[in-house]
């Protein structure tokens, strides 16, 4: 078992040992974090839809099945994107000492946010050439970019870091919601391109 991690104290920001409540807490905002992203992962699949043919025109199977790859390929997109939050999620948690009221409303807002991601997952695959499709995607990431990135500025301004913790890269989380919002009004020139910048993103460091 990992030893336990003091906290900064409400009262002068001394260090402080985490008490049971605070444990509690804790650990029901990480379990519920974590029970969203996982279900979050699950039902991307269900953007992808079944080709339903009678039996008579089965033999027009393997095309309809070409036909979903824009649905498996905002799928992966959204996978790996998820994915992503929620490892930089797991490790800002790892860092937090605690967690306060508002930190807590500030995750229940993500979570709401990691929730709907689905719903524009569909969408896009659903009509990927048009370009309010690939708009409402960017600017629903763009959006989750910014509050994660909010979460690290509040949690260090109020001291909710362990005293070992190096600052948190909240600007990197702003400069990845820019890139997603910027590829708002980029989708309605070219689909293709803000998808293209949305790849381009995964292999932005975010902090």
């Amino acid at each position: 078992m990992a030893p336990e991690r003091p906290y900064r104290s409400d009262s002068g920001g001394r260090p402080a040992r985490r008490s049971p409540q605070r444990d509690f807490d804790f650990g029901r905002t990480v379990a519920l974090s974590d029970g969203v992203f996982a279900i979050a992962l699950t039902i991307l699949v269900v953007t992808i839809g079944v080709p339903h043919l009678s039996s008579a025109r089965q033999g027009e199977l393997p095309r309809e099945l070409l036909a979903v790859l824009p649905q498996v390929g905002s799928y992966a997109l959204s996978f790996a994107v998820i994915a992503r939050l929620w490892r930089r999620h797991h490790h800002f948690f790892a860092d937090l000492a605690r967690v306060d009221g508002r930190l807590a409303g500030l995750n229940l807002f993500y979570l709401a946010l990691i929730a709907f991601i689905p719903f524009p997952t569909a969408v896009l695959g659903e009509y990927g050439t048009q370009p309010i499709a690939a708009a409402v995607y960017g600017a629903t990431i763009a959006v989750v970019a910014a509050v994660s990135g909010v979460m690290r500025g509040h949690a260090l301004r109020a001291g909710l870091l362990a005293p070992e913790v190096a600052r948190p890269q909240a600007r990197r989380w702003l400069s990845i919601a820019t890139l997603f919002a910027a590829s708002v009004p980029l989708a309605f020139i070219s689909p293709y391109a803000a998808e293209a910048l949305w790849v381009a993103s995964l292999f932005l460091r975010a902090g």
